[in-house]
């Protein structure tokens, strides 16, 4: 029989506070992360909305001397993130008796360094010279975060680094939790980290017509907080955002040995791939992708208690997914709470999935689920999503999905510690 894996720390850094319980406070509260920011100046950027920690990472007080060669944002953010779940899961302490080699890193980014690769080139095209930082490439590459976390932590067991678009932090949760199946790992510290502020990006996004646009009499135009509005009827893009989050993972016999604190169970995981489209979610193979999760947790439609939805914002994958809930869970749909966190964060890509599943584990801690906030409803759309209030409800089970580009999906099952 495989032996049962728990989270044993879970954290989060996001537009909404530096940590999980300032994250998770805003989220409940109803509040949203995204402003307009004079960094994101219309002389470059064909959009200034956006999910951006101020006052965090390299050149500021908040930066990690560990990483402050390597610039990078998305190093810092999941340094940040992964320091944070390892020292809840309290294997940071002196006495530890975990061997550092059965421990797994997992942690993936959508884009990486690229914010560093844009200064580093305009840095040449100012000097007019070829010269540039030899720090670049260690920073930019994706795996240089698990590879950091690996060199901070004295973690020497796997180290892996998912780039599955808009899925990485869920699929590095799915790989840790392989390894530890596997026997390769005790532990695993999986999650993903993104920041990807720069005009090739936030403009490409744009032109994909995916990202939120710039629209008179949008009512964002006066509100930026109303910009991200998962699958409300006037949903017009995502807004991108940047962030990170972590989960630490340990096997039962581990978690006994080791003296760790369950905070929920990794019960069920599915990952498959579209093979359709570069950019457009396929109903049918993401309805194989839940419907498989829910088999491998020999768990019924009915056994989920919430649904924690991708939920981008977008007019294509808001219907897609909400077609896709009421096909795998049938009747049972029509009492599932579905709610989308990016209405609050915005879309951190490659981060999203790891903060989200972090949420997933506080909404079974706290039995509480974060609302869908800015919905307006919309006819087409007739789940329940959540709209506006946090909602307290007894959750045993709790459903986390993502879906990414080249399409890439994978679903997370957890189900709650009994006291």
């Amino acid at each position: 029989m495989s032996e049962r894996i728990f989270i044993v720390g879970h954290a989060a850094v996001t537009c909404l506070g530096r940590d999980m319980d300032a994250t998770w406070q805003g989220l409940v509260a109803g509040r949203s992360g995204i402003r307009r920011h004079a960094a994101l100046a219309s002389e470059t950027f064909l959009q200034d909305l956006g999910g951006m920690i101020e006052d965090f990472g390299p050149g500021t007080a908040s930066e990690d001397p560990a990483v402050a060669r390597l610039s990078a944002r998305f190093l810092h953010l999941g340094m940040a993130a992964a320091r944070a779940a390892w020292a809840e899961a309290r294997l940071d302490r002196p006495d530890s008796v975990l061997d550092p080699h059965r421990a797994a890193v997992v942690i993936g980014s959508a884009f990486g360094g690229l914010d560093l690769l844009e200064i580093e080139q305009a840095r040449m095209a100012r000097r007019k010279s070829p010269a540039i930082s030899p720090y670049l490439v260690p920073a930019m590459i994706i795996n240089q975060l698990a590879g950091q976390v690996a060199q901070h932590l004295g973690l020497y067991g796997p180290s892996v680094a998912p780039a599955n678009a808009c899925a990485s932090g869920g699929h590095s949760v799915v790989l840790g939790a392989m390894f530890l199946r596997s026997g390769e790992a005790d532990v695993a510290l999986c999650g993903g980290a993104e920041s990807a502020f720069t005009p090739p990006v936030v403009n490409g996004f744009v032109t994909m017509k995916v990202l939120l646009g710039k629209k008179a009499g949008d009512r964002a135009e006066h509100d930026p907080s109303q910009a991200s509005r998962p699958f409300s009827a006037d949903r017009a893009g995502f807004v991108l955002a940047e962030g990170a989050g972590a989960l630490v993972l340990a096997t039962e016999s581990a978690t006994k040995r080791l003296g760790l604190e369950p905070q929920a169970e990794l019960v069920a995981w599915s990952t498959n791939s579209d093979g359709h489209h570069m950019a457009m979610p396929c109903r049918d193979r993401i309805v194989r992708c839940l419907s498989a999760a829910l088999e491998r947790g020999n768990l019924s439609p009915a056994d989920i208690d919430y649904y924690n939805a991708h939920g981008t914002s977008t007019v294509l994958n808001d219907q897609v997914e909400t077609q896709v809930v009421k096909e795998v869970f049938g009747d049972a749909a029509k009492r599932l709470p579905v709610s989308s966190i990016k209405g609050a964060l915005g879309h951190s890509l490659g981060a999203a999935s790891a903060i989200e599943a972090a949420v997933a584990v506080r909404s079974l801690r706290d039995q509480l689920i974060p609302p869908t906030i800015n919905y307006q409803p919309d006819p087409a759309l007739d789940l329940d999503y959540v709209p506006g209030q946090a909602r307290a409800a007894r959750l045993e089970h709790v459903m986390s999905t993502s879906f990414g580009f080249g399409g890439t999906n994978n679903a997370l099952i957890f189900r709650r510690i009994s006291a």
